[in-house]
This record gives C-alpha cells, structure tokens and sequence, in this order.
C-alpha cells in the first residue's frame, strides 16, 4: 500500500516550496510514498512525472445543468462556463473531459480520479436535492464514454471513481452503482473511497468511534463485489453534523433568487469548506477504516491554511494509521 498526500499544480500549493523536487523531498521526508496531484483545467502546470503516482481531474460544479441541455445563465463572463459547467455545451464537456484525461496521461500516473457526481451552486448553499443518483450515474456513464472514444473506447490510464454527498456516487443504494457498471464500456476503472464525504452523508457521528461504525455498516450493506472494487481511500475525517443541524447554516432558496451565479457559487464553496472539513483521524480508527477495504493507494488527503498545518496533520494521521485497534 502506497501513502500519498493531496497537491495541486496551482501556484498556491507549489510556491511555499519554490519547485518540484524540494516540493516532493518535504513530503516524503514525512514517510509518503509520493502524492495525489490535481492537475487544472488548463494543464498539468509543468508538473514532472515524478510528482504524480496519482491524479485528481478537474471537476466542474454543475455539469449535469449543460448535459440536460438547459441554457447558461445570462451573467456568465471569461472562463466561468467551463469552470462551473464544463463548457458551453454537451460537445464541450466531452472534448473538455477527453482533454484532461490526456493531459493527465502524459504525467504516467498509476491513476485519475474521477468525481462521480453533479450539485448546482443552490443545491450545496440550500442542502436541496434536484437530481437522483440513477439519472446523474447514468449520464456519467454516456459521458465518460464519449470522452474515451478518442482513445479506443478505454480511458488512457486506469480510472478511479471517487464518492461524493451529493447525486451520483454516494456509496448508499447498490442500485445506481450497479446500472453504472454495466453502462460502462471500459472495465479499467476501480472506486475510490472518499472517508470524509461518505461520513457527509449522515449527521449523527460525533466521535471517531461513531463514524467507524457508519462507515463499516455502509460498506457491509454494499455488495461485496463493490468493496472488493475499491483499490483507493481519501483519508480524512468530517464530523460537521452538528454545524449542518444548526438552524440557518444552509440558505434559504428565497435568499438566492435574484442574485448572480457567482454569488451564488460564493454561497455554496463558504458552506462547502465548513461542511467538508478534511481534518485527520487521531485513533486507531484509521487503521480499523484502511484494514476493512485493503487499498493499493491511500491518500491523506487534508486541508491546512500552512505547509507547517498541513505537516503536523499528515504526521497526526499517519501514527493513527499505525495505532493500535480503534
């Protein structure tokens, strides 16, 4: 099993290193085989291949609203349909998603992820639900697809299918996961269990201990074939159901009308941060969590406002990782 971090290709995640290399010795100084690189809509930003045992693809916020064929809002300007939608049309998403997975390649990672999911700026600011998971699953797989067309009907590298709390992949209903497999014309893609986000979709945990016993009663209600098919674990811990019961957290959609998407998008990534926290496992329940589903790859994948948090919270885990039983 290989240990990675997450990291980016964007300026803000390099630059407190100065380059690659120092970049890559810092993180394997504290035990990590390599990392999990986020590469951006525009590129791998120079990244060596080095840098990637593993890539995250750029994920656009509501592509299923384009898929359906309904129209963009008026008050989008620059780049903003390609980041929030994916594009301007049905043709874009495809040719986009065809592109990063090319771009991607050229990295040899071992790996892509891939978020199987869609949520509008409302959905994510209001906690509403528009789509089911079936129909977002099923178009994901028409998507993807079309996007492998150009290289022989198989991604170019192998697939990992990441979870999420919104429509689509939320680990909940076999049902849905079961119509995507078969929909799917490629078999080089496996699951990535996100820990964090499946822990997103209940509110009831409020130790370590409670969110290992829902996490291991939603992998045991899943078919086994499912968990066997899962070779990859963002690691990281989500305890915000207290903050999302909290009358007045998430907007009411009346107080969203009028306003730009933009706004809007400010609405939901403010809500987002605070509900996906990202923090580390500090018990012996991250070796409970990584043990039930034996991954070739787990990535800590964590969020710190500094290099120094970010350390000491990849050092905090990694020793949970190894700690006795939970």
């Amino acid at each position: 099993m290989k240990e990675l971090v997450n990291f980016s290709v964007y300026p803000f995640d390099l630059e407190p290193f100065g380059d690659w290399p120092t970049a890559l010795d810092h993180w394997r100084s504290l035990g990590l085989d390599g990392l999990e690189l986020l590469t951006a809509f525009d590129g791998t930003g120079g990244a060596p291949p080095e840098a990637a045992t593993g890539i995250h693809l750029p994920y656009w916020m509501d592509w299923y609203h384009l898929w359906q064929g309904r129209p963009l809002p008026d008050d989008l300007g620059g780049e903003e349909p390609l980041y929030y939608f994916g594009g301007s049309s049905r043709d874009d998403l495809v040719a986009n998603l065809s592109r990063y997975m090319a771009q991607g390649a050229t990295l040899e990672p071992d790996y892509a992820v891939f978020h199987l999911a869609n949520a509008g700026a409302d959905e994510i600011a209001t906690n509403g639900v528009v789509n089911g998971d079936d129909e977002v699953l099923q178009a994901l797989a028409e998507l993807l697809a079309r996007a492998c067309a150009p290289f022989g009907g198989r991604p170019p590298m192998r697939l990992y299918f990441e979870n999420l709390w919104w429509p689509g992949l939320t680990f909940l209903d076999a049902g849905p996961i079961e119509a995507f497999a078969e929909a799917l014309p490629f078999d080089d893609w496996a699951f990535l269990l996100d820990v964090g986000h499946l822990l997103n979709t209940t509110d009831e945990p409020k130790t370590e201990e409670e969110a290992l016993a829902y996490v291991l009663a939603r992998l045991d209600a899943l078919p086994v074939w499912v968990v066997d098919r899962i070779e990859a674990v963002h690691l990281h811990k989500s305890l915000s159901g207290p903050l999302r019961r909290r009358t007045g957290f998430f907007a009411a959609a009346a107080d969203l009308r009028g306003r730009t998407l933009r706004e809007r998008a400010d609405e939901a990534r403010r809500r987002l941060f605070l509900v996906d926290e990202h923090r580390p496992f500090e018990t012996g329940v991250a070796r409970a969590l990584v043990e039930r589903v034996e991954p070739l790859f787990v990535t800590h994948e964590l969020n710190a406002p500094t290099v120094e948090a970010k350390s000491a919270a990849v050092v905090t885990q990694r020793r949970a990782l190894r700690s006795g039983p939970a």
